[in-house]
């Protein structure tokens, strides 16, 4: 999925273009961007995770994957990365592409992409 930048721009432009419109977000301005991977050893994405805030990342951190529906484990964890910076479609897939790359030489199971919203906004429910 994300193995090319050209395959993305269509739908991050969109993305985009709803944000700043139904949101009206500032996407001139750094917003808060979240990564994830996954895979069944968690600690092969703590290391992971480790070496990216080495690099200036957020680690958010590992997480056990439960069933939507049974809540029971599905045997898979996920590794929860954030970082505010400024992105254009065109440097988002790129980010998108090198991160597959990454996952792929780390024989991460799954990059499974990323979510975006205000820098320095939270959920309530995250303070309380």
């Amino acid at each position: 999925m994300f193995k090319n930048i050209e395959s993305q721009l269509d739908g991050i432009r969109q993305i985009f273009a709803e944000a700043k419109q139904q949101d009206n977000w500032n996407l001139d301005e750094p917003m808060l961007y979240s990564y994830y991977f996954v895979d069944e050893d968690p600690d092969k994405l703590e290391e992971l995770g480790l070496e990216f805030e080495e690099q200036g990342y957020d680690f958010i951190g590992v997480f056990e994957l439960g069933d939507e529906e049974t809540e029971e484990s599905t045997g898979e964890y996920l590794l929860h990365i954030d970082k505010e910076e400024k992105h254009t479609p065109e440097s988002l897939a790129q980010r998108n592409v090198e991160l597959q790359k990454i996952a792929d030489e780390r024989e991460i199971q799954t990059y499974d992409g990323w979510e975006f919203g205000e820098a320095g906004v939270y959920d309530e429910e995250e303070e309380a």
